[in-house]
């Protein structure tokens, strides 16, 4: 085996004195780090480390996960979001245990599995068996784009490319984790501290602070946002917030009729309400579904934030894709009745004139031109 690298040491010496005590790390037991690597995905470990412990409580084994009812597991995830990624991580045991109840050690064994992708599969495969696999995600990408002055336009695969000739392969999972420590705690996408950095001998950005931005969010593609409703009035202008609920389920979305007694009597729209102060926009969409609806959110997702301007008031419009725990018991509590409708059926109600721009985004989401 070869030897670690001087720049490898430097590394693995500083992660060991300053590492932080997840509890993902404690174990190699495949079930448990799969919920990690689940939770973790676009989810910061903060707010992993409570879901984390409290769902191995509930579910300590693949066997409890894949038993578990649909409303057990969306309860247990309820406030981290994406809620599919809870349906997928019970698949996957029902599989394997469908299967003999092994899990894969290697990653095209995993990636056979439902809802394992090739990230997972690494991750899972180098921190449960400690393949001699590199584990690629934002915060390694950054600090190898960073210390080796890559061009993050060279793709993921090229950068995959890269983690796999960094790696350490005498000690896979101090590595991987060691390196996203460093991008977590040190290298970190807007202030990294190089001061402190075991490597900022080593890196070009720390001779070269332009890099630093570019380099920021190297995973993520370029993309061209569309412009949707009125431009965002000047500083300091008086806006009033308004978050409303896309609700959706089985490829149908909800909407309810106003008032007839009401302005716009009779119009369809969709629920929601005034941000009170105080208030978040998931918190007063959570109060406005019950309120309007007699419905729990299950998970809400923002879908389109755009600006309106009225004659007399500036409304900002905040709107999220949301599931319910029970979408069919819906009541309208404060409108003249509910419909599902299909996206095509959904466009062609009459709405509001503040809602024309998510009407669009719904258009061009569905490619229905």
């Amino acid at each position: 085996m070869p030897l670690v690298h001087p720049e490898q040491r430097e590394l693995l010496d500083w992660f060991a004195r300053n590492r932080r005590d997840l509890p993902w790390r404690a174990t190699t037991d495949t079930y448990r780090v799969l919920v990690s690597e689940t939770m973790l995905q676009q989810t910061q470990v903060a707010r992993v480390v409570p879901f984390y412990l409290r769902f191995l409580e509930l579910f300590p084994d693949e066997k409890a996960l894949a038993a578990a009812s649909d409303e057990a597991i969306h309860r247990a995830w309820k406030g981290l979001g994406y809620p599919s990624r809870v349906e997928r991580l019970r698949a996957a045991c029902a599989a394997v245990l469908a299967r003999g109840g092994v899990w894969p050690s290697d990653i095209a064994g995993l990636m056979e599995l439902p809802g394992i992708g090739p990230y997972t599969a690494r991750a899972v495969a180098a921190f449960a068996s400690a393949a001699a696999v590199a584990v690629l995600d934002t915060n390694v990408a950054r600090v190898l784009c960073r210390r080796d002055g890559l061009d993050p336009s060279i793709g993921r695969d090229a950068l995959q490319q890269a983690a796999d000739d960094a790696l350490a392969v005498r000690e896979p999972v101090a590595w991987n984790n060691a390196v996203m420590e460093l991008g977590a705690l040190v290298c970190t996408a807007r202030t990294p501290t190089c001061a402190v950095c075991p490597w900022a001998a080593r890196c070009v950005a720390a001779r070269d602070p332009g890099r630093l931005a570019a380099t920021a969010a190297p995973l993520k593609a370029a993309t061209t946002k569309q412009a949707y409703g009125d431009p965002a009035p000047p500083r300091g202008t008086p806006v009033l917030k308004v978050v409303l609920a896309l609700i959706h389920h089985e490829g149908r979305y909800l909407a309810q009729r106003r008032p007839i007694d009401k302005h716009a009597g009779g119009v369809w729209e969709l629920p929601g309400g005034k941000v009170e102060p105080g208030e978040d926009e998931r918190r007063a969409l959570a109060r406005e579904v019950a309120e309007e609806l007699a419905a729990e959110v299950l998970a809400a997702r923002h879908l389109l934030t755009w600006h309106h301007q009225y004659p007399d008031r500036c409304v900002r419009l905040a709107c999220y894709r949301v599931r319910l725990f029970e979408p069919l018991a819906v009541r309208p509590l404060a409108s003249d009745g509910v419909a599902w409708f299909s996206p095509a059926d959904l466009i062609s109600q009459v709405f509001p004139a503040g809602t024309a721009p998510l009407v669009a985004r719904l258009r061009k989401y569905h490619r229905l031109v």
